[in-house]
């Protein structure tokens, strides 16, 4: 006898039901997660990523680029793509959250711009 549980059949109402669980699971978790983060501090710094400076007034900063495993190339290659010669006219290169970089222009003595405050300085 030929088993009539084909994708028609019970075997393929489990599967649907089984993803659309799997859904609702996924949208509750994503709220719950928001939600907690909004109202817990210390939440949000566990959930939440900070941007990492990479290059600060011309210097590697080693152990951040250890640490968020980027390597100098692709520092200098940010570089090129924004038309920086040189890491002297570059007061700082950031890691973003989002994983994009940051080039913020400008020499190496210029005072630290306030949109380096929520750095994080490895």
């Amino acid at each position: 006898m030929r088993s009539r549980n084909g994708p028609s059949g019970s075997m393929g109402k489990v599967a649907l039901a089984e993803g659309v669980l799997a859904l609702a699971l996924l949208i509750l978790l994503q709220y719950a997660i928001t939600w907690l983060s909004v109202r817990s501090p210390r939440f949000q710094a566990i959930i939440k990523a900070q941007p990492t400076l990479l290059v600060y007034r011309g210097d590697f900063v080693a152990s951040a680029m250890v640490r968020q495993r980027v390597t100098r190339e692709e520092v200098m290659a940010v570089l090129r793509a924004q038309g920086n010669k040189q890491l002297d006219g570059v007061l700082a290169v950031v890691l973003e959250t989002d994983g994009s970089f940051s080039v913020v222009p400008g020499p190496s003595s210029d005072p630290a711009p306030p949109t380096l405050e929520a750095v994080a300085r490895l």
